[in-house]
């Protein structure tokens, strides 16, 4: 049944992922967009992540997907059905989609943590730790507590990563709304 209910979040998300890509109507990539990115936190709800699915939620489908529509219907003729979709360059990103999922695969596959012998997978089976490891379980006990501890401690330069994408967020909406005031002549 759990497969069944795993199975069924990812289709529905590479279907959105796939209507975002293919569908002509900007504005409706933009929804199946935001689709997608509620079935990713729904992979994330499946995996127990209680705290990334809600991360998700917020950030994106909360806020860059409200950022994209903005700039969408801000921006003019970008609406209209006599626009042009797409821009004679299928051949090269294919190609380039292609070299670049072939160098993630095997970035996954040479990865530690694709083996059982990484830390933190030996910490959540609880089994005993390799020797000279370092004891990762303390980590996993309250797992939103420590992330949030860790992402939020000054010295460890996270707090400044969130201050620079939320001025990027809130830039891009100013932007989206100087170019839409423009005035044609």
């Amino acid at each position: 049944m759990e497969n069944m209910i795993f199975y069924i979040i990812a289709g529905v998300t590479v279907a959105a992922s796939l209507l975002a890509l293919t569908v002509r109507n900007l504005f409706h990539c933009a929804l199946f967009l935001a689709m997608a990115m509620f079935g990713i936190s729904g992979v994330f709800l499946f995996l127990n992540s209680d705290f990334l699915a809600s991360v998700q939620v917020l950030i994106y489908v909360g806020a860059v997907t409200v950022i994209i529509i903005f700039g969408i219907s801000l921006t003019r003729n970008m609406m209209d059905e006599k626009s042009k979709a797409m821009n004679g360059q299928l051949l090269f990103s294919v190609v380039v989609a292609l070299i670049l999922g072939g160098i993630i695969i095997a970035a996954i596959q040479e990865s530690p943590f694709v083996g059982s012998e990484h830390p933190v997978s030996l910490a959540l089976s609880n089994t005993v730790m390799p020797a000279g490891g370092a004891d990762y379980s303390q980590h996993f006990q309250n797992g939103v507590s420590y992330l949030a501890g860790a992402l939020l401690k000054p010295e460890n330069g996270f707090a400044f990563a969130f201050e620079f994408v939320s001025i990027l967020l809130l830039s891009a909406l100013v932007g989206a709304i100087v170019i839409a005031r423009k005035d044609p002549s």
